[in-house]
């Protein structure tokens, strides 16, 4: 009756209640966490094993060094942590806290618990699933290397896809019992492989150089070390982040609650932990002492048939690790699309969730496989907090045990304890990633050397070291000569002063432009107009700085934008720094492209047939990239300048009719000028993806070293004249767009106008139709300019590094996925404007607004431009080093532009990616999927 009465309080009749009650009923059964609890204790012993045994076993001699005492006070401390989250799961009676994250909020408050725990949780899981993509790489690779001696090596990269392409079948089982069997099998093997390791351990008998001595021969290196191996201890008993969600697989009645199978499942499970950690963690340093390599079955090499077996029983388990620890992560994430953002639970959404995750860890995973690094750094970063302590916060929180007392005192050791983990482990891990990237190629093949011969960064070989060979050199210089006459940006270099105008203002006004009144709405009369100014003089001068720069080096021109960050940074770090953040610029850009050209064809057909049935978007997006099916397999820029002539009259036709169009409508009668949103927050949110929205109309760099590349170059003659001319034309262009666009536009329909200005107009229609069928050509053009470079790169791999033969065939497969790529992303995410600020200020702002200014002082350095010397030039931020080494007059106009361009650069990359994240957040709680 009571129940009955509050919820009439709130309106609700009891039928609503029982139809809520009924519709969360149904979601929790089909969540991974709830949707079984008919567990058995013995599931409980063989997930923890699972769970707990893993890649951390491996690294147990190798982290040996530091001493026995932590690994032992680890096994003792988090036992008793273990114990604590048993307890605890049903502290409040008729309720069970079924997940880590509601236990926080329970002990830390609805928020606070989220904010404590979730991430934590999501670093250890996820760290872990990445970890053992490698680990199970790592192992496959040593089998077939002990299996198969003198085949012909194969790399990791492609072992750890063998292993992933297992997770894309079994990551699609529902929840903890459904894999109860995979579980199983990992326990057993964990036992197996840690008793072969210790056993093939003893068969080799200590080795006749061992030694017991820190491994380092240096101070900073054995403190170094020691941090690192305190994250392999932590990582070895990381099974407290999935021990909540086992136990919620478990029934319970009052009279026998869960915590009693759990915890005779947990003791069964410590049990087996001790008899594969101990021996092997001893025996495996007694027998190799410091020369123990980071995974000690690396180490083994006979008797052949048992470390190949060991090795596939590491594979075995660690597929079964993996999805214990996956588990919980396709719960968060299939919890928040299905009760959050509403979305229906079926099998596609959990398809299409859970390959997803499976993709981006193997992705990870090959990219940086640095095993014991890892290990050290995920372990203290997030194993330590989940393990260690945060129970023990948790109790004391709760319980409120007396000062002083025997459980007081526990709590706290083991907090101390932790939090030394934490700090210092990582510190030691970090080192251990680094060193190691040091000597590591990206996709565990000498991506980056080879990658960097194939850009010809110009490395000189010593007299004394060249092979007596010129037929052979001949021949190599030829073959080099016909791969960079096949090459889109190296292939053709005839180009005019005007080709770099149009494709510079193609590449530049386009989808931007129509954003820009959506902008200003968000950043108010005031700041949106000095913004807007300031963003086009900031970017004009680090323009020319790219252009200057382009030949700086007598003889040598940077015809890529890698180029010159390898020139400038040395040729793996120049990688690193460029290359990611130009693909996410570039597909980026043909992504939101894809996403404007459809909702472009969309509003026509709306304004000529209004009486049609209306068409989803996802077949106007499939017509226009069908036009890219076509177009992509023009070779290089040059072939495409007729279409680029006519995106960029276009976009200077369009602009013209957006800003005119909105004089013809008028002043709206309603219009307002103050900021969009109704909160503090959402005006917040929208002024920062509002800067993303400004980084993205300028966003032509990413392409300019590769437009400047197709211009004629001589000593008399040098390809910058012409450049530079045709960049000043671009930008007069951009001013004639951006600027009455953006500010009559805003000043018409003041905050109610759409994110795309096209939309919010309606009349006349004929001048509408004819603006959106601008934008298509223009977006056309401009998705062909921002391909350019990715087919470049692409085709530079595969022919450069893969040594595929340099055809059409290669050129049509290569293209028509990438072209396919980016259709399917703009089809499943058409969040236009939140699109716009999310990558605008992710990669957009770094590589227009201030990173230039880095590679002008280092080229500038390199080409022996006069630098006074500075005691502060190794020490410096590379954006500051302009400041520091040229030292101009304080408050100049070279000062201050420099400090505008790095602050404002800055800014724009860390503050509107969170806009427009939010955006894209709150736009896909709308969206389903293919509408």
């Amino acid at each position: 009756m009571g129940a009955e009465t509050a919820n009439n309080d709130h309106g609700y009749t009891q039928k609503e209640v029982d139809e809520q009650a009924a519709r969360q009923k149904a979601i929790d059964d089909w969540l991974p966490i709830t949707s079984s609890r008919n567990a058995k204790w013995w599931y409980s012993a063989f997930h923890n094993v699972t769970a707990m045994v893993g890649a951390g076993v491996l690294s147990l001699p190798y982290a040996m060094g530091p001493g026995v005492a932590v690994l032992i006070l680890s096994w003792v401390i988090t036992l008793y942590t273990l114990w604590q989250m048993v307890e605890m799961h049903e502290m409040v009676p008729g309720k069970r806290f079924d997940r880590y994250h509601e236990l926080g909020q329970h002990a830390f408050g609805e928020k606070l618990g989220l904010y404590i725990v979730v991430p934590q949780q999501l670093i250890v899981e996820v760290g872990v699933c990445i970890v053992y993509m490698v680990t199970g790489g790592k192992s496959l690779k040593k089998f077939h290397d002990v299996v198969c001696s003198t085949c012909k090596p194969i790399k990791q990269t492609y072992f750890i896809m063998i292993f992933a392409s297992v997770h894309f079948v079994l990551s699609h089982l529902p929840n903890f019992n459904s894999i109860s069997g995979v579980s199983l099998a990992a326990a057993v093997m964990s036992l197996s492989y840690s008793t072969i390791a210790w056993t093939a351990s003893v068969d080799k008998g200590v080795q006749p150089d061992v030694q017991y001595g820190y491994k380092a021969s240096s101070k900073a290196g054995t403190v170094f070390n020691f941090f690192s191996a305190l994250g392999d201890v932590a990582f070895a008993y990381a099974g407290h982040n999935v021990v909540l969600e086992i136990q919620a697989t478990i029934p319970s009645t009052p009279e026998k609650p869960s915590k009693i199978p759990m915890w005779r499942g947990v003791i069964v499970a410590y049990i087996v932990v001790a008899l594969c950690y101990f021996p092997v963690a001893l025996i495996g340093y007694w027998m190799y002492g410091n020369s123990v390599s980071d995974n000690i079955l690396i180490t083994l090499e006979k008797p052949v048939w048992l470390i190949a077996m060991a090795n596939m029983f590491v594979v075995v388990h660690v597929i079964g690790s993996y999805q214990i620890y996956a588990m919980p992560v396709f719960d968060m994430m299939e919890t928040l699309l299905v009760k959050k953002m509403n979305f229906r639970p079926t099998m596609i959404l959990r398809f299409v969730v859970r390959t997803a995750y499976v993709a981006f860890t193997m992705f990870v995973g090959i990219t940086f496989p640095f095993f014991g690094g890892l290990l050290g750094f995920f372990g203290g970063f997030a194993f330590a907090p989940t393990t260690y302590f945060l129970p023990c916060i948790m109790w004391l929180a709760i319980y409120k045990p007396k000062k002083f007392g025997l459980s007081w005192w526990t709590n706290w050791i083991c907090i101390v304890f932790g939090v030394i983990l934490m700090v210092v482990s990582p510190i030691g891990g970090l080192r251990q990633i680094i060193l190691q990237a040091k000597h590591y190629n990206s996709l565990s093949s000498s991506f980056v050397t080879k990658f960097s011969a194939c850009t010809e960064m110009g490395t000189q070989v010593p007299d004394d070291q060249k092979p007596d060979v010129s037929e052979e050199l001949s021949e190599a210089a030829r073959r080099k000569k016909e791969i960079d006459d096949w090459l889109p940006i190296t292939s053709s270099r005839n180009a005019k002063w005007w080709y770099s105008a149009f494709h510079n203002v193609t590449a530049m006004v386009g989808a931007g432009v129509l954003s820009l009144p959506y902008a200003m709405a968000n950043l108010g009369w005031g700041p949106g107009t000095v913004i807007l100014v300031l963003s086009w003089t900031i970017t004009l001068y680090t323009l020319w700085q790219m252009v200057e720069m382009h030949e700086m080096v007598p003889g040598k021109r940077f015809d890529r934008y890698h180029e010159l960050g390898q020139h400038a940074f040395g040729e793996k770090l120049g990688l690193y720094i460029v290359v990611p953040q130009q693909l996410i610029c570039e597909v980026g850009v043909d992504i939101v492209y894809m996403v404007t050209g459809g909702k472009s064809l969309q509003k026509i057909h709306k304004l000529v047939c209004k009486d049609c049935a209306p068409i989803k978007l996802t077949y106007f997006i499939m017509i226009f990239a069908s036009v890219h099916f076509v177009l992509s397999h023009l070779p290089n820029f040059n072939s495409i300048s007729g279409v680029s002539l006519a995106a960029a009259v276009m976009s200077l036709s369009y602009s013209t009719i957006a800003w005119s169009a909105s004089v013809h409508k008028g002043v709206q009668p309603d219009v307002e000028y103050g900021y969009k949103a109704s909160t503090t927050s959402g005006t917040v949110f929208n002024f920062l993806s509002a800067l993303g929205d400004v980084a993205f109309a300028y966003a032509g760099h990413n392409v300019v070293l590769e437009i400047q590349a197709t211009i004629p170059s001589k000593p008399g003659k040098p390809s910058k004249g012409p450049m530079w001319k045709g960049v000043v034309v671009a930008y007069i262009v951009v001013a004639l767009c951006y600027f009455p666009v953006a500010l009559v536009g805003y000043y018409m329909f003041g905050n109610k106008v759409e994110d795309n200005i096209l939309i919010s107009l309606e009349k006349p229609t004929w001048l509408i139709v004819a603006a959106n069928m601008f934008v298509v050509i223009h977006v056309i053009g401009s998705y062909q300019i921002y391909a350019i470079p990715v087919f470049d790169m692409l085709e530079t791999l595969l022919v450069k590094k893969l040594h595929f033969r340099p055809s059409r065939k290669l050129r049509f497969i290569t293209r028509n996925l990438y072209v396919a790529a980016t259709m399917f992303v703009g089809i499943c995410f058409p969040f236009f404007g939140g699109l716009l600020g999310f990558f605008g200020g992710f990669a957009f702002a770094p590589t227009t607004y201030f990173k230039p200014l880095v590679y002008f002082v280092d080229v500038s350095r390199e080409a022996s431009v006069p630098i006074p010397e500075s005691p502060s030039f190794h020490f410096q931020l590379p954006c500051i080093m302009w400041l520091a080494i040229y030292k101009p007059k304080r408050f100049s106009l070279s000062w201050i532009t420099n400090w505008i361009c790095i602050i404002l650069g800055f800014l724009l990359m860390i503050l509107s990616p969170i806009g427009g994240l939010r955006n894209i957040i709150l736009s896909a709680k709308g969206y389903r999927f293919f509408s």
